[in-house]
């Protein structure tokens, strides 16, 4: 039998709307990043002034840095609210409004595919909270646990960049970019949990402010690199799908996340939170072929 069990918190139910605040703004950012950086000299660590020159002078690419620095802002802040499962889930599941509203801007017709997929994440992303019980207790995780998550991800994540891929390298710099952006995530989520339980002092000194901060740099770096190096909509589907295979299951291993009151509720937010990421990794690359009318119409060095 299910039953709803207790309401979610305030506090937690507006995470989850920031949350969504911050897909728009994190979405919009990457779709006016790859407008931007298209005609930019290819991202290397041998030449980074140069790329990083011709990035600065783009209008385009800057617009895009500061709505994803607000998004990723704002992230933080629903991370600091919400549980980490559910939150990820959230800021993924924003495409559901960013995508209707690109194709709005765009005069873009969805097709049928597309429309299922913002419908089926709606209606997802509607029963996550359902049938959770007390999800307030979210702070609190396990430091050899997260230690051993994030180290095995950010493994997989530098395999990925070290190989040599041929014709799959844009490929696989999407799949490394969404697995340093995911440990990123979970990095956050613990340095949340540690400012809402001991302080800031507790935060400067934790050891996962460093594993967040690199994570978010080689993140960057390989989505970067990889929108220069071949399609960019492999490059989005990847990084997007692959943070959030990243980051959710960490919501559960490490924090303690509940799926549900009973099976019945476990399995439908199993299969709840298979939708959101299915549906983003189908929703993420139409948002950016959309984008690709910005392209055109906006040059992308100025």
């Amino acid at each position: 039998m299910l039953t709803g069990g207790s309401a979610m918190s305030a506090g937690v139910l507006a995470g989850l709307g920031v949350a969504l605040l911050a897909s728009l703004g994190l979405n919009t950012g990457f779709l006016l990043q790859h407008s931007g950086i298209v005609a930019a000299p290819a991202l290397s660590l041998r030449r980074p002034r140069e790329a990083l020159r011709s990035f600065v002078t783009s209008r385009t690419w800057l617009a895009g840095l500061a709505l994803g620095v607000l998004g990723w802002g704002l992230h933080v802040a629903a991370l600091s609210l919400a549980p980490l499962s559910l939150v990820q889930a959230f800021v993924a599941g924003g495409l559901a409004l960013a995508v209707p509203i690109a194709a709005l801007g765009f005069h873009h017709r969805l097709e049928r595919p597309e429309r299922v997929g913002v419908i089926a994440m709606a209606l997802a992303l509607a029963l996550l909270p359902l049938g959770l019980g007390n999800v307030d207790q979210h702070h609190h995780f396990d430091h050899g646990t997260l230690g051993i998550y994030l180290s095995v991800v950010c493994a997989v994540g530098l395999g990925l960049v070290l190989g040599h891929g041929g014709r799959r390298r844009a490929q696989l710099l999407g799949l490394a970019a969404g697995a340093f952006y995911g440990a990123a995530d979970t990095a956050i989520k613990a340095l949340t949990s540690l400012q809402s339980t001991g302080g800031l002092d507790n935060v400067i000194l934790s050891p996962w402010l460093p594993i967040a901060v690199l994570a978010t740099f080689g993140g960057f770096a390989c989505f970067q690199r990889g929108l220069q190096t071949g399609r960019p909509l492999p490059v989005i589907a990847f990084m997007t799908a692959v943070t959030n295979l990243a980051s959710i299951p960490a919501g559960f291993v490490a924090f303690g996340d509940p799926l549900g009151l009973a099976p019945g509720w476990v399995a439908i937010h199993v299969c709840a939170f298979v939708v959101v990421i299915a549906a983003a990794y189908l929703l993420a690359p139409v948002q950016a072929s959309i984008g690709d009318g910005l392209e055109a119409a906006t040059p992308a060095r100025v």
